[in-house]
Formats: C-alpha cells, structure tokens, sequence
C-alpha cells in the first residue's frame, strides 16, 4: 500500500496498518511516480482533503500507467469541504474515492474493494497474490519461525544492505545486536505487543547510518520483518517521537516540544483529554476496536486543531485513552470556546464495526508561561482532567490547582499502595432512609483514606489517586470486601438493612466481575438479597449490551441494581428499559436547589415520574433542609440521604445509630 498524505500521513499510515497492509507512506509530491513504483504497491491511497490541488496532480501523475500496470488510486476527500472534488478525481484517474462527509465512511472497506479491482485487472486473486509477493521480494525483509532461530529467511536486498552485520553467525539476530540499547528495548516493546495480541508493531531505529521504520508481523507460527528508510530529510525523530499506534506525538515528544516553548516565553494553554468509559467499551467491541478507536480520535483531534488554530501547537498521545493538545500564545478570551468545540464535534457520530459508539469524553485544561516547568503544567492538566471525569456535570475543567496542589498529588500516589496494605483505606456508611416513615433502610459504603499526615482524604481524591497510580482494581476489590464484611457482622436487629457499594468502570469491565463479586459476597456471609449495586450512568453509555448481560446475572443472584449520579446529562429512558434497574439516585446537583428553583423541581418531578412508570424506586441524594425533604415527598420520592439525617459515619457510630434509630 502506497500512501499520499499531505496533513495526515501518520494517523493514516497507522489506521491502514491496523487494517493488516504494509504501507509506505510519503506526505510530498517529490519524485512520485518513482516512490510509489518502487514501493512495490499495487494500490495508492492519495488524501486530497486540504490539499485539492496537490491531490489531483498526484491522482494525474500516477493515472498515466494505474490501467497498464495494474493498480487501484483511492482518493480520500470531503466533499462537504470542497464541491465538486469527486468528479475532479475521477477526471484526474481515480478508481475509487471515500467521503469523509459522510458519517458512515469506511476506509478498511474501501481499500478491499480497490484490491478486488487489482485482482480483476490482474487476473483474479491468485496471480495478484503472487505478483504482490514478486514485488515485495524487493523489499528488506525477513521472516523467522518462532521458537527456532535456525528456520528463517532473509531476502536478496536485506543481504545486499547488510553492511556490517554479519547475518551468516546470527541469522535475523544480527539486526537486533547492531541495535542501540534504546532501540533494543523498543524491539523487546514491540515484540510483547505482539505477544498481547496486537496485528501488527513498529519500530524506529538506526540501519546502518540511516533512519528507518522496522515492520513486525506475527502469522501462522512466523514473525515478519520489513524494512523500509525514511527519506533523507525527514527528521531523524519523525517516528522515535512517535505513538505508533495512532501517530501522534507521544508523552516524551510533547514534553520536549512544551519545554522549548516555555522557555522561548511563550504562554502555552494544555488541554487533556480522556474517554471515560474506554474501559467498557474495549470490553464490549474487543482490543483491537478499542485501538482503532482510539486512532479515529487521533486523527480527528489533529484536524480539527489544524483547522481551527493556526498558531503553534501540538497533538499527543498520553498514557492509555487519554490525549493531550498544546497551544502557544492563543488568547485566553478563546481558550473557553476552543475547548468547548472541541469537545463538541470531536466525539460526534462515532462508529466501530458500524454499530454507533457513544465515548464519554471529559476535558482539563491548563495555562502556563515561562514560569512554569513543562513537568508541572502537564500534571496541571491531567489533574484537571481527573477532577472533570470524576464528576459527571462537569465536561470540561478548568485546573485551579497550585505546585503545591500538585506535589501533593505525587506524594499520595507515591504512597497509596502502601496505605492499602497498612489499612489506611476505611469504609464510611452513609444511612439511607425512608421519606414517609423516617425509618432507616440501608447504607451506602463510601471509601476514605485515613492519611497519617494529611487526615481524612474523600472519596474522589482517593479514587483519582488510584486511577493515576494504576491500583484501581485492587482498590476496588479491598474497599468491596471491607464494606460486605462489615455489613455481614451488623447486629441481628439490623440485619434487614440494605447495603448500597459502589461499581466502578473498570469492575463493570472485567470479564470476571459477576463471579468475583457473587464470590465476594459469599464470602464475607452477607445475603445477596440485602445488596445494591451503585453504578453511574454514565459508564454505561456506549456498552449497553455487554452491561445489561453482566446485571442481569448479578439480578437472577437476587443483588439489586441502582443507577447513581442520575440526571447528570446522559439520561435515557431507552437504556433504562433494557437494563434489570431497581432504583434511580438523584443526582445531589439536583436536589440542592429543588426547594426554590422551578425549574429543579420540574426536572426531579420528571425523573420520579418516570422512574415510577417503569416501576422503579428513587433515591434523593445531597438532602440537607427540611424544605428540600418537604418537596421530595411532594413529589414522591421514596428514599433519600443526606446531612438533614446524617453524615457518612464510621462502622462503630452507624451501628449506634441503627440501633437509635430502630
């Protein structure tokens, strides 16, 4: 596969190579119809989109031999950008074309049905199957079977290019042993990714003076190589700075870029950027959807910045789903609009294996100057990050965090896995109670971290600091067995008490939540039947299918299902009605103005009525004034908890106040 791109070369390159082709990718119309022959490509795909001019002459200049030798020029273009460019293309010589206009636009499928088109003009699948392999007998490549270094091969051109490698004592090997130590560890990081399961990795190094992009494939018991030179003036970091997944910079390009910048004096704004429910969604579509995903958003944030900041600036790949944008010297009265159309048609119409997809995206935005080390601004972001995906109303955050706010939030992930085992980590119980009759009902179990130094840390500090320290999972876990444990030694008197905990994303996610969770239960002892499960509504947008399974296992278990944070902005009576949900909590957002504001109470009336024409109880959250409990009655809602009754309460104290109460 031959790729033309003259704004998007890498995002491209890495999504076709995602797709199984070896792409040779190029993002100048120097020498063109050389590069593209001696590429050895039966297929050129050239991006016409932001460059129609220098499109149609590529399209012209390879048409002149595309029917005599045998090949497919699939344009990509936008003709909502640019009328009239899919007759253009067509008139310049292209076989095929792909509307990015259009939502449904598949580029996977597009580039099948450009080969079925080299087949048909070649003589059918099996001649142009062996005049593609002819071809790429060119290229340096080589192919050794796993588990033996003995059975390998090494074609002509990477024997003739060999220089000093002495591949007669170490077949293959001998590439690996002229390598630096940097870029043996890039080797040993890519071949882990392919024992992950990934289709395909790449590596940059030095090949006898010259940089080079390594091609790894693993198929039928074999490992793949292929070598293919960057050209001569590309800069010698245009891929080692590289995420090779999606193609845009990665964490240590872009701290190197910001750095520079700051100390040019330039005033830089970052913008983090996160899909919140990325766990659920890798386990609803698969890894490798999950990955193309993510490179769809690559791709999409690289154009829109390009399209709508004609400043400095620069797109990353961050840790896992997360993405970074910085950009110099833009004014702060933009920042706030930037950002929100950002976020606003980036995630917009979204599809994976053609079923829609509905990412959750969150946003944190920091500003810094000269003044600022590049270390700490990106913390800035990220933590500004963590503080919007922590809370459901709040989309995009502005970080208002200071260096000491910061060293803070090193220090706590530094320490948090040693207060786990320390028993730092501590369950509160929040009572429940029922609005008619004042009678206490249940508790919902909320994690505290009881620091030595810095004092009773809540929940959300808690649980962002795990998500940063990577301890999310055994967090979970600890924090699910302590609060059953407890539950399951509640006095005989209370023994009726619902108990409410709290399910994360990434328990949702796991494969095995719905075995460990019943075996959690046993367990401690505790009856399934006297148990809630606290889901936020927003984890499951996007997975519904995959979700409504898991819950519906943990119902047939007699474990109720309660949807927390409700009302917060993903709303939807569709999913309600296929999910096994018993209770809706009303978002303490919501509840906090109702006793004065119309508009409140018309909102909150409408969830109750709703959740009472499915047959659903509603829980109020954040309740603190008689006139709020008042209205809620009115309204008729059932349940409720807050500070009017009583705060989160230690074991010893809830039990005391069970027993008051009772």
């Amino acid at each position: 596969m031959f790729l033309l791109s003259f704004h998007d070369r890498d995002p491209l390159a890495a999504e076709i190579a995602s797709f199984g082709w070896r792409v040779h990718s190029a993002r100048r119309l120097d020498n063109l119809r050389t590069r593209f022959f001696s590429a050895g490509a039966m297929i050129a795909v050239i991006d016409a989109r932001r460059a129609e001019d220098e499109g149609l002459k590529a399209i012209a200049e390879l048409s002149r031999t595309a029917t005599e030798g045998g090949i497919a020029i699939l344009a990509l273009v936008n003709s909502k950008k640019s009328q009239g460019i899919i007759g253009k293309c067509f008139d310049s010589g292209a076989t095929y074309y792909l509307d990015f206009a259009y939502a449904g636009a598949d580029l996977a499928q597009s580039i099948k049905y450009a080969y079925r088109y080299v087949e048909n003009l070649r003589g059918g699948a099996e001649r142009a199957s062996h005049e593609q392999s002819l071809l790429t007998f060119a290229y340096l490549q080589w192919s050794l079977t796993l588990g033996s270094v003995n059975e390998y091969w090494i074609s002509d051109s990477l024997l003739a290019a060999a220089g000093e490698i002495d591949f007669r004592k170490y077949p293959v090997t001998g590439i690996y042993r002229a390598l630096s130590r940097k870029e043996q560890k890039r080797v040993r990081g890519a071949m882990g990714r392919l024992r992950d399961g990934a289709r395909q990795a790449a590596v940059p190094h030095q090949f006898n003076g010259r940089p080079v992009i390594h091609h790894l494939h693993e198929a039928d018991g074999r490992i793949f190589g292929r070598i293919e030179y960057l050209a001569n003036n590309e800069e010698e970091d245009d891929w080692t700075g590289r995420d090779l997944l999606s193609g845009l910079r990665n964490t240590a390009a872009a701290r190197s870029w910001i750095r520079q910048k700051l100390e040019a004096g330039s005033q830089l704004t970052l913008i983090a950027i996160g899909i919140k429910n990325f766990r659920m969604i890798n386990a609803a579509f698969g890894r490798s959807a999950g990955d193309q995903l993510l490179r769809i958003v690559g791709h999409r944030l690289i154009d829109h910045t390009q399209r709508q900041y004609a400043g400095p600036h620069l797109v990353a790949g961050l840790d896992g789903q997360n993405f970074l944008i910085a950009l110099a010297n833009i004014q702060k009265n933009e920042i706030s609009d930037f950002a929100n159309d950002l976020m606003g048609s980036i995630f917009d119409d979204l599809q994976l294996e053609g079923r829609p997809i509905s990412p959750v995206a969150r946003a944190g935005v920091a500003i810094g100057n000269s003044d600022s080390s590049e270390k700490t601004l990106i913390r800035k972001a990220v933590l500004a990050l963590a503080e919007a995906t922590a809370a459901d109303a709040m989309p995009i955050n502005f970080s208002n965090v200071s260096e000491a706010d910061v060293h803070l939030e090193e220090v706590l992930e530094d320490q948090l896995a040693g207060a786990m085992g320390r028993g730092e980590i501590i369950i509160a119980f929040q009572p429940q109670i029922r609005i008619d009759t004042g009678q206490l009902v249940g508790a919902e179990a909320l994690a505290r971290w009881e620091h030595p130094e810095y004092g009773l840390l809540g929940a959300s500090t808690l649980f962002a600091v795990a998500e940063r320290a990577g301890v999310m999972e055994s967090l979970s876990t600890q924090i699910h067995k302590q609060a059953l444990t407890l539950a399951a030694n509640w006095p005989a008197s209370l023994g009726f008490l619902r108990l409410s905990i709290n399910v994360t994303a990434g328990d949702l996610a796991a494969a095995a939540f719905v075995d460990d969770m019943l075996r959690q239960v046993d367990t401690a002892g505790f009856d399934s039947r006297n148990l809630t499960l606290e889901i936020t509504e927003s984890e499951l947008i996007g997975n519904l299918a995959t979700s409504a399974d898991k819950l519906h296992r943990l119902r047939r278990a007699g474990i109720c299902i309660a949807i927390d944070d409700f009302g917060t902005g993903y709303s939807s009576l569709s999913y309600l009605k296929e999910l096994p949900v018993d209770y809706l909590k009303i978002d303490s957002g919501l509840t906090g103005n109702i006793s004065g504001s119309a508009k409140d109470q018309i909102v909150v009336r409408s969830i109750i009525d709703m959740a009472h024409s499915l047959h659903l109880s509603v829980i109020a959250e954040g309740v603190e004034t008689e006139a709020q409990l008042k209205t809620l009655a009115e309204q008729g809602c059932e349940y409720f908890q807050g500070f009017l009754r009583s705060g989160p309460l230690s074991p010893d104290e809830f039990e005391a106040f069970g027993l008051r109460s009772n």
